[in-house]
């Protein structure tokens, strides 16, 4: 399976998850352009329960993780597995724009924090971004690999 085409796969899988979720418990969506110009699911939580919301997060990284479990028993689907889980990893960072950052605020959402939650998500969010770009900053310096710098720096763009 070629780079480009199990990436797509990837994501398709990781989207698919979300719409799956979203389906069996019947909240709406629709599809929006994401801020650096891909294609983004958009899903209409204002009537549903934090725990239902969470589900419909918490389903494309867990998909795609099945899916790199499953890969890994066909030697072929060793990059579909590969960007599987990286894509799920990734996205389960606890950052808003990802789903890392929805599953936070659900969470903190179900504790006594009430509204006090959404500011403590985007104080971690905020924090986790700057990590995570440091972090790709020292090791993009360090061994001449740019590519780690330009998608923490896209990371950090999103939220």
């Amino acid at each position: 399976m070629t780079g480009l085409f199990a990436l797509a796969a990837a994501v398709l899988l990781h989207e698919a998850g979300h719409l799956a979720a979203a389906r069996v418990l019947g909240i709406p969506f629709r599809r929006g352009i994401g801020r650096i110009g891909g294609l983004r699911l958009v899903f209409d939580f204002s009537r549903v329960g934090y725990w239902r919301e969470l589900a419909v997060h918490a389903a494309g990284p867990l998909t795609g993780i099945l899916g790199a479990v499953l890969a890994a028993q066909f030697p072929g689907l060793a990059v579909f597995g590969g960007f599987s889980f990286v894509l799920a990893a990734v996205n389960l960072l606890p950052c808003e724009g990802l789903d890392g950052g929805g599953i936070l605020r659900c969470l903190l959402r179900l504790t006594p924090l009430g509204l006090s939650a959404d500011g403590i998500a985007g104080v971690v969010s905020r924090l986790v971004r700057a990590v995570f770009w440091l972090f790709a900053a020292r090791e993009g310096l360090r061994g001449g690999n740019v590519s780690v710098l330009l998608f923490a720096s896209a990371i950090m763009l999103t939220g």
